[in-house]
């Protein structure tokens, strides 16, 4: 098409340099609607997957779960506000991971580009996935702090850090109740 445009715009210049005057009167406008089309017949195949149904299989019980826990030393200045009263500590940060399984279910479809007609293929797979969430304590609840203008909050128990991550966990499995799938 982009060829025949050429040439026709090489012919009617041409006719201007020649000085052949150009038919205006048997000119008429029209609208035409340009539509380019491929297709390929090439045998491949083309597969999507359609999620239908998603839910959560089995959530553990945050306080069965032990999480693990390390620690390190860090000097504070000024703890809990007090001028002067600078001292190592041990800084505690608890990490509990929960590990659940989803119930996945999809439709697969599989069309193939070819002359003869075929029919797609539409299958319905069931899956199981093994998730893990993470979960670390945050030490801006601990209840020590340091510093004065800038303070630098810490764990320095133990059983503070375990219990804050615990929490955070249990909002967490809280949450997701209503995409916990049905008894069947």
């Amino acid at each position: 098409m982009t060829v025949i445009r050429n040439n026709i715009a090489a012919i009617l210049a041409f006719g201007a340099v020649m000085g052949i005057p150009k038919a205006a009167e048997n000119t008429v406008n029209k609208n035409v609607t340009y539509v380019e089309a491929q297709s390929s017949a090439d045998g491949s195949s083309e597969v999507r997957r359609e999620l239908i149904e998603e839910c959560i299989s089995s959530l553990p019980d945050p306080q069965t779960i032990e999480p693990l826990v390390s620690s390190e030393p860090v000097y504070l200045k000024g703890i809990n506000g007090e001028t002067g009263h600078d001292d190592w500590a041990k800084s505690y940060t608890a990490i509990l991971n929960i590990s659940y399984l989803t119930t996945e279910k999809e439709m697969l479809i599989i069309t193939t580009r070819s002359v003869q007609e075929q029919k797609p293929i539409i299958q319905e797979v069931k899956k199981s996935l093994m998730h893990t969430e993470t979960f670390t304590s945050n030490p801006t609840e601990g209840g020590t702090f340091a510093g004065q203008s800038h303070r630098q909050y810490y764990f320095t128990k133990a059983e503070d850090a375990i219990k804050d991550v615990r929490e955070r966990a249990r909002i967490w499995i809280q949450q997701q109740k209503p995409v916990v799938c049905p008894v069947k």
